[in-house]
This record gives structure tokens, C-alpha cells and sequence, in this order.
């Protein structure tokens, strides 16, 4: 019995040891993240924003059209969705993509339809930020099928429907 309550502490003390437990904050990392916002359409396309550090915490803000909306949350995505997000931001070559491809602007075109919703990507560094406001209705930009990529990509790294959907 006394081997017994000694094992029992002595595993308490390694639980509660700061060498083994996963060293990882559990919240937003400073200066690093990747994030993707849509808005509503016409009709009932739903409002949302997400935002993933590379420790996989992320922060969601949930509007119109879905589950719960007016709230924000907070959770832990799978191991290796910030990775996947960032290389959709690469295989976009999103540095080299324009900041604006919204109806007016001269990277939208002179062709556009509307009722669609828009987007806004944004990848945030020490460096600082860069974000892409992007209107999918801009049919003649020249940026639109790697944009339409990239926010496709970025949808499926963030399990969107299953995040977003009622």
C-alpha cells in the first residue's frame, strides 16, 4: 500500500512538472497569423471571420447566415492547418497579388456582376501586415483565378463549412 500512495505522488509531481508539459501558448501568438473574412451577398452567403497563429489557436467571429451569430470563439485547430494556410498564401505567390481587386478599382476590371460576397485575406508577420480586399464579381482581373484559388484553399485548411455552418 505505502509503494502504492508513493507511485500515486510520485506521478502527480510528473504531471505537474513544467519540463513535460507542451511548452506551446494556448492563445494568439504576437505578429503571426493568417486570416480569411467573407461577407454577406444578397442572399443568405454567411458572414465570417477566422484567424489562425502558428500554434494552431484560432479566433472566430461568427455573422449572418451562420451558426451562431453575434459570436466570437476561440479553439485549437489540427496540427498542421496554420502550415496548410500558409501554403496556400505561397502557391498564390500572395505578395505578388494586388491589395485591392474590389469593383472601382483599376485591378478589377471592367467586367463584374454582383451579388457575390466579398472577401478579405490577411497575413500578418513582424514585419507587419498585408491584406487583399477581394470581390470574386471582378470577372476581368487578371488576379481572379489565383485569388479564387487562394480563398478555396484557405476554406478548406479552415474546415469552413463545418466551422461556420448551422
Amino acid at each position: 500500500m505505502k509503494n502504492l500512495l508513493i507511485a500515486a505522488v510520485l506521478g502527480l509531481l510528473v504531471a505537474c512538472d513544467p519540463m513535460t508539459s507542451d511548452p506551446t501558448p494556448l492563445g494568439p501568438i504576437p505578429d503571426t497569423g493568417i486570416s480569411l473574412s467573407e461577407t454577406v451577398c444578397f442572399g443568405t452567403c454567411p458572414d465570417y471571420s477566422v484567424i489562425v497563429f502558428p500554434n494552431e489557436f484560432y479566433q472566430l467571429r461568427l455573422g449572418q447566415f451562420t451558426r451562431a451569430p453575434g459570436t466570437t470563439e476561440t479553439g485549437v485547430f489540427a496540427a498542421g492547418t496554420f502550415a496548410a494556410a500558409n501554403t496556400a498564401l505561397q502557391a498564390a505567390n500572395f505578395n505578388t497579388l494586388p491589395t485591392d481587386v474590389t469593383v472601382g478599382s483599376p485591378d478589377c476590371g471592367n467586367q463584374t456582376v454582383t451579388d457575390l460576397p466579398s472577401a478579405q485575406i490577411e497575413e500578418i508577420t513582424i514585419a507587419g501586415a498585408r491584406v487583399i480586399d477581394y470581390y470574386p464579381g471582378c470577372f476581368a482581373a487578371p488576379s481572379k483565378p489565383a485569388l479564387d484559388t487562394l480563398v478555396a484553399s484557405l476554406r478548406s485548411a479552415f474546415g469552413i463549412p463545418a466551422l461556420i455552418e448551422p
